[in-house]
């Protein structure tokens, strides 16, 4: 088995994950469902094979003591990968993610227009919500490559793993990976105040977020860009808030309603057939309005009160519809989705 190749096919088929395992057929992840690729069945020698083409001997040694093994492998051909190993049933597993190089622009992924200025504020929260394989970390890095094409600014960027590599051009973008060059988010934030960072991003994290030091940190006047596994604005500010004791939340409404600057919540609905996905957002825009009812403490009343919350604010129903009337979305698969939202609320 040429491992290489199958990642290049992969990558040509515009596939975004390959999953090897031994007695399967490879498969091929692309618009969100697994498909089997036109290649033998993996044996026990193509896998070692493999780990050895892939993984340093050191590598090789920490995968057998650990059962378990993440890297990010840029620079090398064929592309930049995440490579992923475990053990299931005693057998190696291996599920390599295609990181792609190129950064799209907002406008490319169908980021809210209204919202694409929020990444260049000088102050407050700014909070980019998804479940996983929504496409969060392509929004993020989307959000991230328009203020270093515009702006002249320090960005810090916490994320794990890094997924993508920017080439510094109106500003210094510095990288750091949670687990290896920072071991808390409480050090980024540190440094960020230390070093005058003038936006801090805090990606997608494999750990528990520590809201509390966020918070004081953006009432102090700085900016910070979250991202958070949530869908809907509501869930979002519900997992924010009920991160703290209760005693502490009069504190949070009150940082939140004058700190946050907005909200962008993002799915990926793939239409029945499997051919596409198209992106989804759940929109909050902070005016008075929505700022009174944060500071109450009465979030469930935002989404009854869509339509009085500031310009662009909008639920995932209204946007459904919006892409229905435009034939861009299967209707079924719409409503699919709504009802798995709904499901979640209750």
């Amino acid at each position: 088995m040429d491992t290489r190749k199958l990642i290049i096919d992969v990558q040509k088929a515009g596939g975004t994950e390959l999953h090897l395992k031994i007695g399967s057929h490879p498969l091929m992840r692309k618009n969100k469902f697994l498909r089997k690729i036109d290649a033998p069945v993996l044996q026990p020698d193509d896998m070692q094979n493999m780990i050895k083409q892939l993984l340093s001997s050191e590598d090789q040694k920490k995968f057998e003591k650990l059962s378990s093994f993440e890297a990010n492998f840029f620079g090398k051909p064929p592309c930049n990968f995440r490579l992923t190993l475990y053990h299931s049933q005693q057998k190696p597993v291996a599920i390599i993610k295609i990181i792609s190089s190129n950064i799209p622009t907002l406008k490319d992924i169908r980021f809210p227009e209204y919202m694409a200025n929020y990444a260049n504020a000088r102050r407050g929260l700014f909070i980019l919500a998804g479940p996983a394989r929504s496409g969060i970390s392509t929004s993020l890095a989307a959000l991230i490559e328009q203020v270093n094409c515009n702006q002249q600014k320090h960005i810090l960027v916490i994320e794990d793993p890094i997924e993508f590599i920017y080439e510094p051009k109106g500003c210094r973008i510095s990288q750091r990976q949670f687990g290896k060059d920072i071991n808390m988010i409480e050090q980024g934030i540190n440094f960020s105040k230390r070093m005058n960072v003038d936006t801090l991003v805090i990606g997608d994290l494999k750990c528990e977020i520590p809201f509390k030091s966020i918070l004081e940190y953006v009432a102090g006047g700085h900016f910070v860009i979250l991202s958070m596994q949530t869908l809907g604005m509501v869930n979002t500010l519900e997992k924010f808030i009920f991160a703290f004791p209760e005693k502490d939340r009069e504190y949070v409404y009150q940082v939140l309603s004058e700190n946050l600057l907005g909200i962008v919540s993002q799915a990926l609905i793939a239409d029945l057939a499997g051919q596409k996905v198209v992106p989804v957002h759940e929109t909050l825009v902070m005016n008075p309005t929505a700022a009174s009812i944060i500071f109450k403490g009465k979030i469930s009343q935002l989404e009854p009160n869509i339509t009085s919350l500031g310009e662009g604010s909008m639920l995932f129903a209204q946007t459904i519809q919006k892409l229905y009337l435009k034939a861009e979305l299967d209707r079924n698969a719409g409503e699919n989705f709504q009802e798995f939202y709904r499901g979640m609320r209750v």
